[in-house]
């Protein structure tokens, strides 16, 4: 077994000494690397170096543990948090069903109590215009309109081409309803649809002889309905919307001049 041995130079400058490559280190080795300078040389500062590829450090056993909970740790942040994201979406689906069944049972509660209900029409008046004999007439159909709903107001929008009229299995002419806009309880509320008369087919021949002959009153049963969007609403609060459709069945004393209705019957039915 071979000693360390450390030198000093006269002029104080470290010499080094590279020591014997796995050499154990041993108690007598540390006696003397720890033996006190020799009497009459100054103290100085020895500097020992030993390649790297042969330094072998192996970490204490209980750096595992360290690392261990290190990671033990991690886990647990990761589940925390994982959990903590679940209970938000939780918090916040219950706040949703919650004010979903709240914001249900008020449009229920009002649904109830105010309970919406379709307008009525009656047929007022009809004048027909004809040119000459055998061209297309128009039909205008004066109606009559109430709002039963006494704290609701209803909308009844412009709908092209969405009225008809028809004698029998005959049709007559298309027509716009004009639209409509009434307030809660309104039941003075009068409007005209002005039906135009196809102008490829002929007038049948005895609504032309009811137009024509003007001694000899003729009756005709004609059938008006005309579509529409209905919205109801409360102040600015527009609550529902449904699709409306009429259908009226009315007799008049002739279709010339001077003509008055017999009678009318006409229902509203809601989608």
């Amino acid at each position: 077994m071979e000693d360390e041995r450390v030198v000093a130079s006269s002029a104080g400058d470290p010499r080094l000494l590279s020591s014997t490559p796995h050499a154990p280190t041993t108690p007598h080795n540390n006696r003397l690397m720890n033996l006190p300078p020799p009497p009459g040389h100054p103290l100085a500062t020895y500097v020992v170096q030993v390649p790297k590829d042969q330094i072998y450090r192996v970490p204490p056993p209980e750096n595992a543990g360290i690392v261990e909970r290190h990671r033990e740790a991690a886990k647990n942040k990761g589940k925390k948090s994982k959990r903590k994201c679940s209970r938000y979406l939780i918090c916040i689906a219950i706040v949703l069903l919650v004010i979903g069944v709240l914001v249900s049972g008020a449009l229920a509660a009002v649904y109830f109590i105010f309970t919406p209900k379709a307008p009525n029409f009656t047929v007022s008046k009809l004048h027909v215009k004809q040119q000459k004999q055998g061209s297309p007439p128009t039909y205008d159909v004066t109606l009559k309109a109430k709002n039963p709903n006494e704290k609701m107001g209803i909308h009844c929008k412009y709908d092209e081409d969405g009225a008809t009229l028809t004698f029998w299995t005959k049709n007559l002419g298309f027509g716009n309803f004009p639209g409509l806009e009434q307030k809660p309880g309104d039941d003075s509320s009068i409007f005209a649809i002005k039906i135009h008369a196809l102008k490829t087919k002929a007038v049948p021949p005895n609504v032309q002889k009811s137009i024509s002959d003007k001694k000899t009153k003729r009756q005709i049963s004609l059938k008006l309905k005309f579509e529409s969007p209905l919205v109801f609403n409360i102040w600015f609060l527009k609550l529902w919307k449904k699709d409306m459709t009429v259908n009226c069945a009315f007799r008049v004393t002739t279709m010339a001049q001077g003509t008055k209705i017999l009678s009318q019957n006409c229902k509203t039915k809601l989608s």
